[in-house]
């Protein structure tokens, strides 16, 4: 029998992409080209870096590490690594992976997923009791008052930023409680 009747060029193809995807090598770790960034923030980076990896499963080193690639400029990786200490996280902090990747999709200007990070993160700091003190508890709910607001007037915020902060700001009602606002007062 002649081998072509077996097999056709399809599965010729598909059985080499098959052997060179088993045989690439694994994607790098670095978060990015190091030689780019100051010592100093290179070092802090670098620091947030290897404890997120020795500790894994911490959402403080996750948090850290994270808040680091952003200023780095590296956001794919900031939300990266929140979102995989998330799946693996203790239970009490787990909201604080959650609102990492909810920060780190804020700087992508992706306020959909955003936003339903940050109520995972609300949840979870609830659940959480004491393990989240009552002013992260605040400061969440701030938050997500602000992205609801934004996502529902509807403001596109890459096309109108501007508007959708003002959307958004206009949720969250403030105080003055100095006066400076009053002209007849000191």
């Amino acid at each position: 029998m002649r081998i072509h009747r077996f097999l056709s060029l399809t599965d010729l193809v598909v059985g080499v992409v098959v052997l060179v995807a088993l045989f690439l090598p694994r994607r790098p770790l670095y978060a990015l080209d190091a030689y780019k960034l100051e010592p100093e923030a290179r070092a802090d980076l670098g620091a947030a870096e290897a404890r997120w990896m020795l500790h894994p499963e911490s959402a403080l080193a996750a948090q850290a590490f994270s808040r680091q690639l952003v200023e780095a400029g590296q956001i794919d990786w900031a939300v990266e690594v929140p979102r995989d200490t998330a799946a693996v996280a203790a239970p009490d902090e787990r909201w604080r992976a959650a609102l990492s990747v909810s920060e780190a999709y804020i700087e992508r200007v992706q306020v959909e997923p955003a936003l339903d990070w940050a109520q995972q993160a609300e949840a979870g700091c609830k659940e959480a009791g004491a393990r989240c003190p009552s002013w992260e508890l605040l400061k969440l709910e701030l938050y997500l008052r602000y992205l609801k607001a934004g996502v529902k007037s509807g403001i596109d915020p890459r096309r109108d930023p501007d508007g959708f902060q003002r959307a958004a700001g206009d949720a969250l009602h403030t105080i003055d409680i100095r006066g400076a606002g009053n002209p007849t007062e000191p």
